[in-house]
């Protein structure tokens, strides 16, 4: 039976092909991931913004906008934009993380896919906790009852098609971020409980529920909603994306799928949309976006994964996007969307609703993905894997790395796929003669994913955002500075003004994203704000602002200051150099050091890499950040390896923060009578590394400890979590 309805089927898609509708043009502007992301985040902060003006029509935990936050969740990993993850961290937050209060029914538990998807990017087990319980209690129950729609089975199983997006997913994606198998093996044995009391394999549609089974439409077919079976694809898609590729039942569930897919696809109208009523549209003959947003999203996503095949597929797709399209308010408002209810209906063009606009994002999430793979050949993924917003983050690459990206010429851009904007990049040769990696300043919200490709071309200027250089005409100090701070360490010719002699890492605060050293060190003025900032932190001889020396007996033995520089980079992205030392006496060991120290753009903190040379194992060292005698506000986490310290107000001059990173946690973290001091090993194989800087109350980005000491927190998380780099190669034959 099933291979005849699939004959059938694909006979409709036929007839539908020679009604004249042509096979997707290479580079289809419409279909373009820019185009599309414009349009996602068009509607997206449309329904958002409506949201606050006109309230809530439903409670935040309904199925409504289960639907919507599965849409949103989408758009947050293409967007560069963090508001679309915040929105919904914020509804998790509203509603303490549980699911509604009818704890069986389907309806009221959709929204534990988002719960699970955003744990994934946060992992904070509050997310899931209450729904894993209600999740478990879901696993245990017996699930023996008829599915005849009557004494309210729908609050106790999946009695109605619509659940199959609202139940299966949610146990599917709470099975994936737990690794607990049970919740994905239920979902399986439900959906095909389901499926086998409402399917018809004769029409290789679903019926609503048991009521529909022998009504009928006014041209005389049966009752197939549209909306019904787009959620039952969507459902389906979202099941298969949370199923091993050995999954015993995967196959079961492909073969449905397609089965679905090519009957569904011979039912698109002219207008591009699927009407209300699948067998019979001329009865709803407006447009219906609600359940064409999950059709184009559910076809887009089988020719993604391999399972359809494009050239069948790509123009109805194509077309019922440009419906959905043309159904967008220039405001962003989604039209023609049915309103709420359990049967094929009428719209207009002001009908709305959130589940319609969640439809239409996971619609425009599997436009991307096919444009960017059809248009490039090999692409950067760059992945936030944290829950942490990382805008104007640098990310290096080898060059062995960046050159399977495609590039062919030296000269090139780098674009962002999705929405065309073109990367800052930089260079980087350490000082060598030819490039030994490469720096992309990205924009990477939480969890999502930058699409970056090499493109033949001149680059746009990048504006330098990082300098340095030797000042001989401030007595051998090297200063450098990025958009958000300067800092300086000295040389030998201080040494020879006592009065003036200092040790460690001086700050400079900045409240202007110019570069400022050149002008500062030129009219001598800088103790002074002239409107871009001014130097009043006080080094003397201490490690400052985060320096680095070995340790005994209680004691810091400083070198002298530095007897030589190298300039390594210089802009626009970074500025590094290294300082090298002479030999002194620790405790009586014999050392010397070069300290290697690179500023990114966009960066409060230093790298900091001291290279010690010394006899013996490990030399004992401690990096250190000065106290002022009145009471300021101290960090110490051990667990996370962060030092931070919020000084005492400066008069009307402001306060600055400072604080270290350390990779991977430290103990013994602990204050002196001059300074915070972390204690650390270093060795002469390997450069002891850490992370340095401040920040200024004025500098109008962090004007608070609270808002240092959480930058400081999640700086530490980015150091631990890098952005994942993938280089990803597509096939010419995609298309």
């Amino acid at each position: 039976m099933m291979k005849n309805i699939l004959k059938a089927s694909l006979a409709g898609l036929a007839l539908f092909h020679a009604s004249g509708v042509m096979a997707l043009p290479v580079g289809d502007s419409s279909l373009s991931a820019p185009a599309v992301i414009s349009q996602m985040e068009k509607v997206g902060t449309w329904q958002w913004k409506n949201l606050d003006s006109k309230g809530w029509a439903n409670s935040q935990t309904d199925w409504t906008n289960g639907a919507m936050y599965a849409g949103m969740f989408k758009l947050s990993q293409v967007s560069e934009n963090p508001y679309y993850i915040q929105r919904l961290l914020n509804v998790g937050a509203d509603n303490n993380w549980n699911t509604g209060p009818r704890r069986f029914f389907a309806d009221d538990y959709c929204i534990g896919q988002t719960y699970s998807q955003l744990f994934n990017v946060y992992k904070n087990p509050v997310m899931i906790e209450r729904w894993r319980k209600l999740a478990d209690s879901i696993v245990a129950a017996p699930h023996t009852e008829s599915l005849a729609w009557e004494k309210g089975i729908h609050f106790r199983e999946w009695a109605w098609c619509d659940a199959l997006f609202m139940g299966p997913p949610a146990l599917a994606y709470l099975s994936t971020v737990t690794g607990d198998a049970r919740y994905l093996e239920t979902a399986d044995k439900l959906w095909w409980k389901t499926t086998d009391f409402l399917y018809s394999k004769q029409d290789s549609l679903y019926y609503r529920d048991a009521r529909y089974f022998s009504q009928k439409e006014q041209n005389g077919t049966r009752v197939f909603w549209s909306r019904g079976n787009g959620w039952v694809m969507g459902g389906l898609v979202r099941m298969l994306d949370n199923m091993p590729a050995n999954y015993a039942n995967r196959a079961k569930f492909v073969a449905l799928y397609k089965e679905m897919a090519y009957r569904v696809a011979a039912l698109q109208t002219n207008d591009g949309t699927w009407h209300a009523s699948l067998l019979d549209p001329e009865n709803y003959p407006s447009k219906e976006t609600s359940g064409t947003g999950f059709y184009v999203y559910a076809l887009m996503w089988g020719v993604n994964n391999g399972i359809l095949p494009a050239k069948q597929f790509m123009p109805v797709i194509r077309k019922g996007w440009e419906a959905l399209v043309s159904c967008v308010h220039p405001d962003g408002k989604l039209g023609f969307v049915q309103v709420i209810a359990a049967a094929p209906g009428k719209t207009t063009a002001d009908d709305t609703d959130v589940y319609g606009v969640g439809a239409f994002l996971l619609a425009g999430s599997e436009l991307i993905k096919y444009d960017v793979r059809l248009q490039n050949p090999k692409t950067i993924e760059l992945t936030n894997t944290i829950g942490v917003d990382r805008q104007g983050e640098i990310v290096e690459m080898d060059m062995a790395t960046f050159a399977k990206a495609g590039a062919t010429k030296k000269e090139f851009r780098i674009v962002n796929a999705v929405n065309g904007r073109e990367i800052p990049y930089q260079l980087i040769y350490n000082g060598e003669k030819t490039p030994q990696s490469i720096l992309l300043q990205i924009n990477a919200a939480p969890g999502a994913t930058v699409t970056a490709v090499v493109k033949d071309g001149a680059p746009a200027p990048v504006k330098a955002r990082a300098y340095g250089r030797y000042v001989p005409e401030r007595k051998d100090d090297y200063a450098w500075e990025n958009d958000r701070m300067a800092y300086r360490m000295y040389g030998a010719a201080l040494e020879q003004t006592p009065k003036e002699m200092a040790f460690g890492i001086d700050v400079w605060a900045k409240r202007t994203e110019e570069l400022v050293i050149n002008e500062w060190y030129k009219t001598d003025n800088y103790h002074h704000d002239n409107g871009q900032g001014l130097d009043f932190y006080s080094v003397g001889l201490t490690l400052g602002a985060g320096d680095n020396a070995p340790y005994a007996k209680d004691s810091i033995y400083y070198p002298k200051n530095y007897r030589k520089y190298k300039t390594l980079d210089n802009g626009p992205l970074r500025t590094s150099f290294a300082l090298s030392y002479e030999t002194w006496n620790a405790g009586g060991v014999p050392v010397t050091v070069t300290k290697t120290i690179s500023l990114d753009a966009g960066s409060q903190l230093n790298r900091m890499s001291y290279q010690y040379n010394f006899k013996g194992g490990t030399l004992p060292v401690v990096t250190g950040i000065v106290k002022r005698k009145e009471p300021g506000t101290i960090l110490l986490n051990e667990k996370t390896g962060v030092m931070g310290y919020w000084e005492p107000q400066h008069g009307e001059d402001g306060t600055i923060g400072l604080g270290c990173v350390f990779p991977g946690a430290k103990a013994g973290m602990k204050t002196d009578a001059v300074h915070l001091l972390t204690p650390g090993e270093a060795t002469a194989t390997a450069p002891y590394v850490y992370y340095a800087g401040a920040s200024w109350s004025k500098g109008g980005r962090i004007a608070s400890s609270e808002e240092w000491f959480r930058y400081l927190e999640n700086f530490a998380a980015r150091v631990q979590n890098k952005i994942a780099v993938t280089i990803q190669s597509y096939p010419s034959n995609q298309k």
